[in-house]
């Protein structure tokens, strides 16, 4: 089967590779949609993500194939959303209400984990079918499912973070991580919306999707303009960094009250400095999220389904698997504009 593997910084290619065998607690997917996640940009474009060979792919919707004779919870022709699998039911994580931070997920997670191999591929083999295959319910079309990881990480950021109905909001990144903290922080009740990106089409998008008033971070005048909105509150109660860069951080640090919440949601390899002098008499909250539980999915496909939560916002552009690497030097680059760039290695099967 065909498969998209890693070597490192701007070092993939299109192989073959056999397919995949499964055992008797195990499933085979047959893949359908993979998105190009940021984390994939980020690994293949910059030093610092991964120092490991993979084939990439974490965020895929599928039909299962096969499954092994203990296998209960899917069956042949399902429709699923591949997570990371989580709840390893031995760590302390797993065992306090935190799968999401499971110790042994991050290597076990396909597509990102050492030597795995993920959905940049014809096929998969779920080893922990209970934990990282999600059924997609009807109504709930493949291409909405396939956002479930982008917009999953956004509105896990929300639910993490103190928000309070009527609070001030801003968020640094209108990428689709960005854009599902806006729907989500909207929904919540953020009394006032305030959202950066350097792009304007993705700062038309941050409005579609339900802010106030957007900003370009490059603009001298932005921050005291946003600080300007935000005089009553003397700065948001809580922002959201979801772009994954450094000078974002000091966007969401710029536009934070005393006393407030910058919540860290985007990946990145590159160091950042940390000045307490400068940052600790304002006993700002910075607080760490990461991924999503199981429940939250299922929460998502639920508002999805009945509409509560929009995906018109997420632009997608579909590409054939052998267009993988072309996709990501365009998306590194930032010459496209979709929310999500969809690949589809089997392309014959897609109606």
């Amino acid at each position: 089967m065909k498969a998209v593997k890693y070597h490192g910084v701007k070092n993939m290619e299109l192989i073959d590779i056999p397919k995949p065998q499964i055992n008797e607690n195990e499933v085979l997917v047959k893949i359908m949609y993979c998105g190009i996640c940021g984390t994939d940009i980020h690994a293949y474009s910059m030093e610092g993500m991964f120092d490991w060979e993979l084939v990439p792919g974490h965020e895929a919707v599928g039909i299962v194939e096969e499954v092994g004779k203990n296998v209960d919870c899917v069956k042949p022709g399902d429709r699923v959303a591949v997570g990371p699998p989580g709840d390893c039911g031995n760590c302390y994580s797993c065992n306090t209400g935190h799968p999401n931070t499971c110790v042994n997920a991050f290597f076990n997670t396909l597509g990102i984990g050492p030597d795995t191999q993920g959905a940049y591929a014809e096929y998969i083999v779920s080893k922990f079918p209970k934990n990282e295959l999600f059924l997609i319910p009807d109504g709930v079309s493949m291409e909405q499912a396939v956002l479930f990881d982008l917009v999953g990480v956004g509105f896990h950021a929300v639910r993490r973070s103190d928000m309070r109905l009527g609070d001030c909001v801003v968020v640094s990144g209108c990428g689709s991580v960005g854009l599902a903290v806006i729907q989500s922080a909207k929904l919540a009740g953020a009394s006032t919306l305030i959202a950066f990106d350097p792009l304007a089409s993705k700062r038309e998008l941050a409005l579609k999707s339900g802010a106030d008033y957007v900003f370009d971070p490059n603009d001298p005048s932005s921050i005291e303009k946003a600080k300007g909105l935000l005089k009553q509150a003397n700065g948001a109660q809580v922002c959201f960094e979801a772009a994954g860069n450094p000078y974002s951080i000091d966007t969401c640090i710029s536009l934070c009250m005393p006393s407030g919440q910058i919540m860290l949601i985007g990946n990145d390899g590159r160091p950042y400095q940390l000045v307490t002098a400068a940052l600790g008499p304002h006993q700002y909250d910075l607080k760490f999220t990461f991924t999503y539980t199981k429940e939250e999915i299922t929460m998502l496909f639920d508002m999805i389904k009945t509409g509560k939560f929009d995906l018109s916002a997420y632009t997608t552009l579909k590409a054939p698997l052998e267009d993988a690497v072309s996709m990501l030097d365009k998306l590194a680059a930032g010459e496209i504009d979709a929310a999500r760039v969809l690949l589809m290695p089997n392309l014959d099967l897609i109606k």
